[in-house]
């Protein structure tokens, strides 16, 4: 996903980005996850201990996106929905988290030895962006105009026929365009 094909849903409300993700723009989520990210972390740093803040920022993030995937529009905005069920999950957490610490200590066991590995360190999250626009900047340079055109709709899920349509070229063309992008692919 480039950095100009996210800038220019930027000025999309929250409810026009849920409804696009919901109808298959899945790379949108991303939008809304920068967007309710400070908030997320507003929220957990109020109301979570320290230990418990990786935990709760990760399910409030799928709370989010559950509040994408179940918002209907009907009865409040994506804001309030979204904002109740970050709390709702949180709050979730933190009830259950405290239940765990009355399991008896014979119960545990041993974490010796245990590697968690550090899979979404801020650290790591901007490498793999810049490696992601890196990646995405040689495939530019790789591919034609019409090619990179092609691919991306290919990426977003669109069908051939869908393509076609949307570039006003045959669904031959389409394909060629796709076997040509496989070759130079494979051989980059």
């Amino acid at each position: 996903m480039s950095n100009t094909f996210v800038e220019n849903y930027e000025i999309l409300s929250d409810e026009e980005i849920v409804s696009l993700i919901n109808g298959g723009s899945i790379e949108l989520l991303q939008v809304i996850i920068d967007r309710y990210l400070p908030k997320i972390l507003f929220f957990v740093k109020k109301n979570c201990s320290e230990s418990e803040m990786e935990d709760a920022v990760q399910e409030a993030t799928y709370a989010l996106y559950s509040a994408v995937k179940n918002f209907d529009g009907k009865r409040s905005s994506f804001n309030t929905f979204a904002l109740l069920c970050i709390k709702r999950s949180v709050y979730s957490g933190i009830k259950h988290g405290s239940r765990a610490k009355d399991i008896p200590n014979e119960l545990l066991a041993p974490m010796d030895g245990l590697e968690i590995p550090d899979c979404n360190s801020p650290e790591k999250i901007f490498f793999d962006r810049e490696s992601y626009k890196s990646l995405e900047n040689s495939i530019k340079l790789e591919l034609s105009g019409l090619e990179y055109s092609v691919l991306q709709l290919f990426l977003s899920g669109k069908k051939y026929i869908e393509i076609a349509r949307e570039l006003n070229i045959s669904e031959k063309s389409v394909n060629n365009a796709l076997i040509r992008i496989r070759k130079k692919l494979k051989s980059s």
